[in-house]
């Protein structure tokens, strides 16, 4: 059975043994974090991260689109919600400054929006700087 044929959100065409696309998102999510930590394992990890590839790979060829935000430029309005708004030095204007769950995309549809901190501009250093 292939994996096209599991992911649908159709409820008309749906199979008894598809998987709705919450379903799916909260395995590309698992993965996703997954993929995040065994990259960050300190020495030999390509083993692990071949099978990653290999699961990030059937994904593609399923439709599967995963957009991390962190470091993104935030706009109002953007198809996200944000968890928390925090200063953070540096900033000269709103960022994601971390991705808590990523957007995922089953052909070009959200199946699940973004969840995201935003940093913002530090008020304190904005009225030291001269």
């Amino acid at each position: 059975m292939a994996f096209e044929r599991l992911v649908t959100d159709r409820p008309a065409e749906t199979p008894d043994d598809a998987l709705p696309g919450r379903s799916v998102a909260e395995v590309v999510t698992s993965i996703w974090r997954l993929d995040r930590r065994v990259r960050r394992l300190p020495g030999e990890t390509r083993a692990v991260t071949r099978y990653l590839e290999m699961a990030w790979d059937a994904l593609t060829r399923a439709g599967i689109t995963i957009q991390e935000h962190s470091n993104d430029p935030f706009d109002p309005g953007l198809a996200i919600e944000v968890l928390s708004y925090q200063p953070a030095p540096g900033l000269d204007r709103d960022r994601v400054v971390e991705t808590i769950r990523p957007s995922i995309y089953l052909n070009d549809q959200v199946i699940q929006r973004g969840e995201v901190i935003v940093g913002t501009p530090d008020p304190v250093a904005k009225e030291a700087t001269p």
